[in-house]
């Protein structure tokens, strides 16, 4: 995960908080990386500092609609 932050330019919980989703997944994709749902998981975990298995059904469904509207 921190391979593909990097390649995102993100190196760092201040760069990561100045991110948003639609930034980030433009930059996976130019990356050559697929922007795999679990990719945004673990972003919103470590937001909040938590564990990415510890997401729930109702984030996971958010985060789900937010990236569905930016296609």
């Amino acid at each position: 995960m921190v391979r593909i932050m990097h390649l995102v330019g993100i190196y760092s919980r201040k760069d990561l908080l100045k991110s948003d989703y639609k930034t980030i997944k433009k930059k996976l994709v130019t990356a050559g990386v697929a922007p795999h749902l679990n990719i945004f998981y673990s972003i919103e975990m470590g937001l909040q500092d938590r564990r990415w298995d510890e997401i729930t059904y109702e984030e996971k469904h958010e985060i789900n609609k937010i990236l569905s509207s930016l296609n």
